[in-house]
């Protein structure tokens, strides 16, 4: 290190992530999000509250009062521009708290699992211990970028609300200068015309539309800043969007890969995932199940296959949080592997439609009996999800040859 101070002194720009290809690029197109670079330098940056978006404001209705129908007309533009500025604070907030539960869900997932390999994984040695090691940090990256991602899309959303509410508020700012200066003016306007208020001629019609055109471009200027933040912010997002898909089907490939050909006690992930259908959890929410999504039909199904529920707790999800989450993870069930074989969770993508709902839980409950046997613990995980494709085929052929 250098004794002279006006020599810089070099700073790593290395951080965690660096070199992680995919979740390198979730990193630092988040940082970009954060950071505020896409916000136009006109408009400074983000802050205020999303109120402003639904509060219900009319800097124009004093002109109302002044008897002054005519002018209504002529002062339309302003009146749209903020009109057009308005929004539901209220949605954009209930979008952003969701992505920001996604990444909390993924965080704690994250963790989980890290706990997990660390303790059970750690005095392993030899070539099995060292390649598990490697592949669940690979699964552990792929799994903190999406919980990056996530974060960032949260703040995404609320930060274009922000801006949006912070450019409505300069708008009713401008349009109220412009009615404190319309104050001042028209009457003198009127009154080299020898006019009253409720009249007007050419000359102060085109007074009046001169002033209207004047704020018209101030505002244009700061809805400009906004689209241009906006523009940029919607290509930050493409780009994060497409890195979250990576980072899916990187997860998905790992799930389905062995570290090596045989590992001795393997950890199991935290849970026991079946593969989404084409339609998606949200998809069957928005147009309907293709067969009931009662708890009835489940155990009606499930005897048609001579499976047993009896002893397992079947939960029809239905908190959105935990359905959007299931969707990222292109799942329609699962069976939480800390409760042992004791519990099954089913998406609305279970429900697209009986054969679906069938194979769901021929699924789902061979992973019951795997986990009530203690299989998770000692047995890789490709092998268990192999195990439980391979029972939907026969549990299929008795579900159709049993019909109701």
């Amino acid at each position: 290190m250098s004794d002279n101070p006006l020599v810089a002194e070099a700073h790593s720009s290395t951080t965690w992530y660096t070199g992680l290809g995919l979740v390198e690029d979730a990193a630092q197109i988040s940082s970009g999000i954060h950071d505020n670079s896409w916000v136009d330098t006109t408009l400074g940056g983000v802050g205020g509250t999303l109120d402003v978006l639904t509060t219900v404001i009319d800097p124009l209705g004093s002109l109302v009062a002044w008897g002054v129908s005519w002018l209504m007309e002529h002062v339309k533009p302003l009146k749209e521009a903020l009109d057009w500025l308005a929004g539901n604070a209220d949605e954009i907030a209930a979008h952003a708290v969701t992505w920001r539960n996604v990444s909390t869900f993924t965080i704690e997932i994250h963790q989980q699992y890290a706990d997990a390999v660390r303790t059970q994984v750690a005095e392993w040695i030899g070539a099995a211990g060292e390649a598990y090691r490697a592949h669940a940090a690979q699964q552990l990256e792929a799994v903190g970028g999406i919980a990056t991602a996530s974060g960032a899309i949260s703040y995404a959303v609320e930060g274009a609300g922000l801006l949006v509410g912070l450019v409505r508020g300069i708008v009713r700012d401008l349009i109220a200068q412009f009615v404190a200066t319309l104050a001042a003016r028209l009457p003198q306007w009127l009154a080299e015309e020898g006019l009253t208020l409720g009249l007007a001629t050419p000359v102060v019609v085109g007074e009046v539309a001169a002033l209207v055109a004047k704020w018209v471009n101030k505002i244009q200027h700061f809805v400009r800043a906004l689209l241009n933040s906006l523009r940029k912010l919607s290509g930050k997002l493409d780009d994060l969007t497409g890195v979250l898909d990576g980072l899916k089907q990187a997860l998905r490939r790992l799930s389905r890969s062995d570290p090596v050909a045989e590992t001795p006690d393997v950890p199991s992930s935290p849970h026991f995932f079946s593969k989404s259908p084409v339609r998606s959890n949200q998809d069957v929410l928005d147009n309907g199940p293709g067969t009931p999504m009662t708890l009835d039909n489940v155990h009606d199904v499930a005897g048609r296959m001579d499976i047993d529920l009896e002893d397992v707790d079947v939960v029809i999800i239905s908190d959105p949080e935990e359905i959007r989450y299931l969707d990222y993870m292109d799942a329609g069930a699962y069976t939480p592997s800390e409760l042992n074989g004791t519990q099954i969770r089913l998406g609305p993508a279970s429900f697209a439609d009986d054969d679906t709902l069938a194979a769901t839980i021929a699924h789902e409950h061979t992973h019951v009996v795997q986990q009530r046997a203690g299989e998770h613990l000692d047995r890789p995980l490709r092998e268990l999800e192999d195990e439980a494709y391979d029972s939907e085929i026969p549990a299929l052929e008795r579900f159709r040859n049993n019909p109701p």
